[in-house]
């Protein structure tokens, strides 16, 4: 069973665990974003209160699966989506689809809010998963950093 609990629910490291773990598929993603991954578990277990308000773990049959974050600090004009992954061995089965699907359903009650933004890139799977979630793209940029494999960036939006 699906189920979407607070950061807090779980301890220190499930963040950094999970994402460690999403992008498993490439070593070339840890070795980029480890210091960044660990910044943000650091940051949600720091702030409980940040953590519990803007942010959620999928968990399937109790166990966490994955998360995603959001930034409302640029409200009203916009909310944009964080770090967003579902660990690799349960890829494919449409839980980031669902676990996407609530942020979005918590982040559309903020009063007033105009638009949600993503930025990702055009090697992930990603773009699919943000498109069908009826995100339009309305940017795209190279990317000439040591993450070029991953591909260009794409900056998406869902107009509200």
């Amino acid at each position: 069973m699906i189920e979407f609990r607070k950061c807090t629910d779980f301890p220190r490291g499930t963040l950094y665990d999970i994402l460690v773990d999403a992008y498993s598929y490439d070593k070339r993603n840890r070795q980029i974003w480890d210091a960044n991954w660990k910044e943000t578990d650091d940051f949600f277990y720091d702030n409980p209160e940040i953590a519990d308000q803007y942010a959620l773990v999928t968990c399937l049959d109790g166990a966490p699966i994955g998360f995603v974050t959001w930034d409302p600090r640029n409200m009203p004009d916009y909310v944009e989506i964080g770090h967003n992954g579902i660990r690799e061995k349960h890829k494919g089965h449409g839980y980031g689809r669902l676990q996407l699907g609530e942020a979005l359903r918590r982040i559309r009650a903020y009063e007033g809010l105009k638009r949600i933004i993503v930025i990702t890139n055009s090697n992930l799977i990603a773009p699919r998963n943000y498109e069908s979630a009826g995100f339009a793209l309305y940017d795209r940029k190279p990317n000439p950093t040591e993450t070029a494999y991953t591909g260009d960036y794409l900056y998406y939006e869902l107009m509200l």
